[in-house]
């Protein structure tokens, strides 16, 4: 069974070799800088393993060239956001990591999934100086963005969540774009649920989803949801799907945009991206895709 190679074995790390190990997605392969950190946790995961009825395994390692022969490496290293801080801030602190894997990674032939924040520019970044082809480089981008409104429209219809189809593309931050036409509950349009002022309510909520989580908990960012997202982008890649995800990549065209990355609805199989896909926007949306385009290409800039 294909490996997946997690870097960072903290709470974003660790909780994704969890949700992989419920899943049964693939062999989980952790790395971390600390040494015996990631071997220690994968024990006491695969501990686990006789009550949650794991059917791979969780192993740690300590050499970073072990992830080479994975075909996927999830990158989930890194600073997190102190409460006041935006996602761009973390750029100067974590362009470190993104090259250093990227070196690590270059000429490889795995998948490799950005979770690092910011998330939109150390794709890009990553992209640029591993030199692996753009589809085979993507972030996670708003994929939590996605859930975060699965949740959001669920409490405030009393609806199932998993009956809920959110579309959100965009940057990762405040110019994330929700499309409120491409919403549906069960194929339900949103706009018969819910309401057009109420749905601006929830998308303000949904902007500031990650800020709440920041101030409420004070000592670290989400990685619940982050982690699951991630889960949910690597068994689409281990089992080549045809999953139409959101995810940022390196774009060359698409919109106008070149040498930047936000994320795209996305059909994800055995390769990472199969096909990208162009949702109809209007004015208003092309203008905020375009704004957290420019905005990444910014932080990228700096």
């Amino acid at each position: 069974m294909a490996h997946i190679g997690i870097v960072g074995g903290g709470n974003l790390g660790a909780n994704t070799a969890f949700f992989l190990g419920e899943r049964s997605v693939a062999d989980v392969l952790m790395y971390d800088n600390r040494e015996g950190l990631s071997t220690g946790k994968s024990l006491d995961l695969m501990e686990a393993a006789p009550v949650r009825r794991y059917r791979v395994s969780i192993q740690g390692t300590d050499d970073p060239n072990d992830l080479k022969a994975c075909k996927v490496v999830i990158i989930a290293a890194g600073e997190v956001r102190r409460p006041g801080e935006q996602r761009s801030d973390l750029f100067a602190r974590n362009k470190e990591i993104a090259i250093e894997y990227a070196e690590l990674l270059s000429g490889s032939k795995a998948v490799v999934i950005i979770a690092t924040e910011p998330v939109d520019a150390l794709t890009a970044l990553f992209t640029q100086k591993s030199g692996l082809p753009p589809e085979r480089v993507i972030g996670i981008g708003t994929g939590l963005d996605r859930s975060r409104l699965r949740y959001l429209i669920s409490e405030e219809t009393g609806l199932l969540s998993e009956d809920i189809n959110a579309a959100v593309i965009g940057s990762h931050d405040e110019h994330m774009v929700p499309l409120r036409r491409y919403t549906r509950v069960a194929g339900v349009p949103i706009d018969v649920l819910v309401g057009l002022e109420r749905w601006e309510e929830l998308v303000a909520q949904l902007r500031m989803a990650g800020d709440r989580i920041i101030g409420l908990s004070q000592r670290s960012s989400a990685f619940y949801g982050p982690a699951d997202a991630l889960a949910e982008l690597a068994e689409a890649v281990v089992r080549d799907q045809r999953r139409i995800l959101p995810v940022s990549t390196l774009l060359n065209g698409h919109y106008g945009l070149k040498d930047t990355a936000v994320s795209l609805p996305a059909i994800i199989g055995a390769q990472g991206v199969v096909r990208m896909l162009s949702p109809e926007l209007d004015e208003q949306e092309k203008a905020l895709l375009q704004a957290g385009a420019q905005g990444v290409a910014a932080t990228l800039a700096s």
